[in-house]
């Protein structure tokens, strides 16, 4: 249940002090079932779910809840409708306070009931915290070759939900098509869970899913570009493909093992969740990179040259029977750099949400402006571009700072920083961090700059907690109107799939608003995250 509460069957037994009393008051039962007792129990499960602390989405599946009530010989049906309401959300809440020492899913913040063992405890009470969550624990289930829950079918699709609906290719395309974000994000967290999540699928849905990825994710097709400008994008993308192999790699020869093309769809949804700068390029290079990737794993790791990335390895191979037979340079542009290729961080995925204070929580006002004018980097320098153009934000309004006050303050917006260049090495010190172009990051900096209100005000505080004092020194206008945007102190919440940040309601700022600045960017694919900001909670 969510916000209403769904009874799959109702029995009742009434007993009365002589059986003409008896036989009226199972009458009168039997009217209030008929009639008022689903108005009556409206409001029961979100009431029930409060009171028991549980979030407000939650849905729970109960398997019995037994009710007793004393009834006097002349009780009325809409007393007797509410007195049933009451004693069902206190049993319900009896109930889930009975759950609180329930083991948490393998996987997802969501009380699966999984054994320690390995093996699964159907419970009379299941809940989640959504019904993701319990889809992705009926998923698990069926990937550890266990039947499914009784719970699957009015939790993980809905009540009333048909086989089909439970079917792991309808689910997982259902995530696909609602949030690509979530979706690629819980996929790799199951594939990484070490269930055979490889038989959940057949071959022909694997290959349908794996497309569903790739069009809602990747680009379409490059048309219209020359032979020579569409290779050296090729190539240059290329070295994108080898970081985001090698960040799976691990992953990939796993799948791979087990499956072969089996494994392309949790591969796909790992690749793009630890490099979301991959939505930049062409689908056909993904889908080659997940046909090399799986070779590769096929392979002794030392096969191919020693100092070439993953994917010139892949294409050196010898090919065996019915296998393309083209050389490397014709499967993938060789790259001279790639000797020195240094695969990127592995991007960790948080389990659940987790909730920083930042003061410069403008940094990601940024979005909407770079992605609806078309101010992005290329995808092979999204990442540096982005790091770049938020350290270069970051440190020109903070100019001002004492240097000790300046590395305190640029190292409390980390988690800012890794929203905004997901991909970037984060783990050294923010102050110390380089700029690799400050020349360009400058340049598209002042691009933007040139976009902000003039009529701008500091949020409220900000100024003061920042600096110290509400007039800070800040000598150029351009400078003074860039902090004005950028330092807004609130609350970042962060899951893998997506960025939250609450300001207070007096942080709104109408120019910023006329201009559409704060309207929430929703789903950013290079960033892998829905992104929304929200007014009116606790700095």
């Amino acid at each position: 249940m969510t916000d209403a509460l769904d009874i799959g069957r109702l029995a009742t037994r009434v007993r009365g002090a002589d059986p003409d009393q008896g036989a009226r008051l199972a009458e009168q039962v039997r009217a209030v079932l008929d009639g008022p007792l689903a108005q009556d129990l409206d409001g029961v499960a979100a009431r029930a779910l409060a009171r028991a602390g549980l979030p407000a989405g939650a849905v729970v599946a109960v398997r019995r809840v037994a009710l007793r009530l004393r009834i006097g010989p002349r009780v009325q049906a809409a007393e007797l409708g509410r007195a049933w309401a009451e004693a069902c959300e206190t049993a319900l809440v009896g109930a889930l306070a009975g759950a609180s020492a329930g083991i948490w899913s393998r996987i997802s913040p969501a009380r699966g009931h999984a054994d320690p063992g390995g093996g699964w405890v159907d419970s009379d009470l299941v809940w989640f915290p959504d019904p993701w969550a319990a889809e992705l624990a009926h998923l698990e289930r069926l990937a550890a070759g266990q039947p499914p829950p009784w719970w699957a079918q009015r939790l993980a699709a809905g009540a009333g939900a048909t086989a089909e609906a439970l079917s792991p290719a309808t689910i997982l395309a259902r995530w696909v098509a609602q949030d690509p974000a979530r979706a690629v994000a819980t996929m790799t967290a199951l594939a990484e869970s070490g269930t055979g999540v490889v038989t959940l699928l057949d071959v022909d849905q694997a290959r349908g899913l794996t497309r569903a990825l790739l069009g809602r994710l990747a680009l379409p097709p490059i048309a219209g570009v020359g032979r020579d400008a569409a290779q050296a994008s090729r190539a240059a993308g290329s070295v994108l493909l080898d970081q985001a192999l090698a960040r799976v790699q691990g992953l990939a020869a796993t799948l791979a093992a087990q499956g072969g093309v089996l494994a392309w769809p949790w591969l796909a949804a790992a690749l793009f969740a630890r490099s979301p700068a991959l939505t930049g390029v062409p689908g056909a290079w993904v889908e080659s990179l997940l046909e090399l990737a799986t070779e590769a794993a096929a392979h002794p790791p030392d096969a191919g040259p020693p100092d070439a990335g993953p994917m010139a390895r892949a294409a050196a191979r010898p090919a065996g029977p019915g296998k393309d037979t083209r050389s490397a340079v014709e499967r993938w542009p060789p790259i001279s750099a790639r000797a020195q290729l240094r695969p990127g961080p592995a991007v960790t995925v948080a389990p659940a949400s987790q909730t920083w204070s930042v003061c410069a929580g403008g940094l990601l006002l940024l979005v909407r402006p770079l992605a609806k004018l078309g101010l992005l980097p290329a995808a092979p320098s999204l990442t540096t571009g982005l790091a770049d153009l938020a350290l270069t934000a970051l440190r020109r309004v903070l100019a001002s700072l004492p240097p000790g006050d300046l590395a305190v303050a640029q190292e409390r917006e980390r988690p800012l920083l890794a929203v905004l260049a997901p991909e970037f090495d984060w783990r050294g010190r923010i102050a110390e961090t380089p700029i690799a172009d400050p020349g360009t990051a400058a340049d598209l900096l002042a691009t933007l700059v040139a976009l902000i209100p003039a009529d701008i005000a500091f949020a409220p505080r900000a100024a003061r907690l920042v600096f110290g004092t509400p007039t800070p020194s800040i000598a150029r206008a351009e400078d003074l109107r860039l902090a004005r945007l950028v330092l807004r102190p609130g609350r970042l919440r962060l899951t893998p799939w997506e960025a939250e940040l609450t300001w207070p309601l007096a942080a709104a700022d109408l120019a910023l608003r006329r201009g559409g600045w704060d309207q929430d960017p929703g789903w950013v694919p290079w960033l892998g995250r829905n992104l929304s900001f929200r007014f009116g909670g606790e700095a």
